[in-house]
Order: C-alpha cells, then sequence, then structure tokens
C-alpha cells in the first residue's frame, strides 16, 4: 500500500517516536505508542552525539529493558482491535525495526512504512500541492461576519470546513475551546481530506491566508485567490442574533463559566485595541463586562453591532472590492443556498 493510499484510507498506525516528536505532527489515523519517552530519546540522542551510534543503541536497549513487555502488550493490543495497523518511526530505521523485531516474538508480522514518518508527511505535502493542478471548479462563499457562512457549507457535501479543521472561526474572536492544531497537523487533516474529496467542485469559505494561528497552505490560498465567489448578504440584526448564538450561547450551553467566556472575549478585544481606537476599545469592554453582569442580551447586541460597524465592515468590505470582479452572485441567504446546491448538482 503506497503512502497517499494510506493518508486517504485512515490506515491504522503507531507512532513509535516520543511523545514530543508526536505533538509536532502525525498522521490523524495515528496512535502514540513510543518506544522512547521524551527523556529516554533525550539521553540516546546525547549518547549518540559523544560515543556514536553503537554506544547510543546499547543504551536504548538497557533503557528498554525493565519495560518492553509492556510496550509490546500496548502494541499488540492496538493490532489485534485494528489488523491493517503499519507502524513508523521517523525515517523507518532502528526504532520500526526494533518494534517489528519484539511483535515477531510474540507472532505478530506488521509491515513498516518506508522512510517513516518523514515520507508520509512528504506525501501530505504533494496532496495538498495537486491542487495547483487539479480539475476541480473552487467556489469561495464569501460575507460580512456573522452572516453565517459556515452555517451554509456545513449542509453542502462538497465542502470542506477549514475552520473546523483549524479549530478556530477566523475571526480576532474566532478562539473556540479545543485549542488549534499545530500547523503540520492542520495540513496533515487538510491533506486527508482533500484526498477523500470526491465531487468535481469545492466550496470554501473565504479566508484570510490565516484562521488563528494556523496558516492556509500556499497553494490553498493562492488558488481561493483567483477563485469565482459568491456573495452572501444578511440583514445586520440577523447577523448580531447569529453572533450572539456561535459566541456566546453555544459556548455556555456546552459548559464554559460566564466568568471565562467574559475574560475570553476581553482577551480577545484587547487584542485588536490599536486598531479599535481607546474610546471604542473602552466603551466595548464596559459594554461586554455589563451584558455578562446582568445576563442581558440587549447589550451583548450593542457591543456586537457596535464592532460589525466600526471594525468587522470596513475591514471586510475593503478586502471584498478587490474581489468583486470574481464575484458571480451577491444574494441573499435562500438564493445563496439554492445556487449553491444547483452548482453542486450541474
Amino acid at each position: 500500500m503506497n503512502n497517499k493510499d494510506i493518508i486517504k484510507n485512515a490506515t491504522p498506525l503507531i507512532d513509535l517516536r516520543s511523545p514530543i516528536e508526536f505533538e509536532k505532527g502525525s498522521l490523524i489515523s495515528s496512535v502514540n505508542i513510543p518506544i522512547l519517552n521524551n527523556d529516554e530519546r533525550a539521553q540516546v540522542g546525547i549518547e549518540y552525539k559523544i560515543n556514536g551510534q553503537e554506544e547510543a543503541v546499547k543504551l536504548g536497549y538497557k533503557l528498554l529493558e525493565y519495560k518492553k513487555e509492556k510496550i509490546v502488550s500496548n502494541w499488540r493490543e492496538f493490532i489485534l482491535d485494528n489488523p491493517t495497523s503499519h507502524i513508523y518511526c521517523m525515517r523507518g530505521g532502528q526504532r520500526s525495526k526494533i518494534a517489528q523485531s519484539w511483535l515477531k516474538e510474540v507472532d505478530i508480522n506488521i509491515p513498516i512504512i518506508k522512510d517513516g514518518y518523514k515520507s508520509l508527511r512528504n506525501s501530505s505535502i504533494n496532496i495538498l500541492e495537486s491542487v495547483k493542478s487539479d480539475n476541480k471548479n473552487w467556489i469561495i462563499l464569501a460575507g460580512r461576519t456573522g452572516t453565517g457562512k459556515t452555517a451554509i457549507l456545513k449542509n453542502i457535501k462538497s465542502s470542506i470546513d477549514l475552520e473546523n479543521i483549524a479549530q478556530h472561526r477566523g475571526s480576532a474572536f474566532g478562539s473556540m475551546q479545543m485549542p488549534q492544531p499545530t500547523i503540520i497537523n492542520f495540513e496533515n487533516s487538510l491533506s486527508y481530506k482533500y484526498i477523500n474529496h470526491d465531487y468535481k467542485i469545492l466550496f470554501l469559505e473565504d479566508e484570510s491566508s490565516r484562521i488563528g494561528r494556523v496558516s492556509i497552505p500556499k497553494p490553498w490560498y493562492e488558488k481561493m485567490q483567483k477563485s469565482k465567489i459568491i456573495l452572501l448578504n444578511l440583514p445586520m440584526d440577523q447577523r448580531i442574533n447569529n453572533i450572539i448564538q456561535e459566541y456566546i450561547k453555544e459556548p455556555l450551553c456546552n459548559g464554559i463559566p460566564k466568568e471565562q467566556l467574559n475574560e475570553n472575549l476581553l482577551s480577545s478585544l484587547y487584542n485588536i485595541r490599536k486598531r479599535l481606537g481607546l474610546d471604542i476599545y473602552n466603551k466595548t469592554k464596559d459594554q461586554i463586562n455589563k451584558a455578562f453582569c446582568k445576563s442581558d442580551e440587549d447589550y451583548h447586541r450593542d457591543w456586537i453591532g457596535s464592532l460589525l460597524k466600526n471594525y468587522y465592515d470596513p475591514m471586510y468590505d475593503y478586502q471584498l472590492s478587490t474581489k468583486m470582479d470574481r464575484c458571480i452572485a451577491n444574494t441573499n441567504k435562500d438564493e445563496v443556498i439554492s445556487l449553491i446546491n444547483k452548482l453542486e448538482k450541474d
């Protein structure tokens, strides 16, 4: 099985690397059952630098003597639950060979990923870069903040939700309860989504080059900037309702304490204080505090409406003015949904 098939099929993988290596980047179908933990890996690395590979290998085996049985048991349990499993380390070298030999001792034969995680990562990058020559028709759904673009695309089979993969809504207030993935993990997840995208048309939400802390891959962003757009329009009051629902009500319903949500919003506001100016910043800060203190939705409407008018709309309208030559429709929600459904069927 080649790497692209492994990524596409989400083949179960045992990642033998240390936890710190795994956290930096891994495949979505992988589980980390390392041979060496972070401290042990560091010790072996130092030994290698001082005394060479042979002594480093000896130290590695010595460190593993007390836990070999437990590690093999964990590998075996995972493989029995996932018979198509493969194993890998960083480059398909010493750690993979050790794991394969130990598993043979308990009558389990498991394939090694040739050249390890490095080759899987390269395959993931190649999948992402293949958009330069794909034959899909890309359509970007654009619209001011609060128009509900994400909600529409969630119901479209041929869309890819970049914000969901990034665990961020894309705006200054867009942090979600789950932490964002590393850039590498974002890209690896996106490559999985893309290689499984079996449609001639791809719908994406209009985004800046960054979604929170992660960057959209350059080939993707460049193609998005050349693609046709559909512009969604929604009245201000409905946009405010959407924002209250998504940024206030849903987090509270999902269990975030009111005090924590208040603090999170103030932190996000602080990050854009220079762009807002001191007067608007202080006024908005007071409105947010009052809204949570009194549990009054009207105060939320005040600060959200003010930010839309004074910050988000002018900024987005300027950006949008450079894209209108690519606009194929500029209309309301019902007509946008109807058009998207039509395009998807054609």
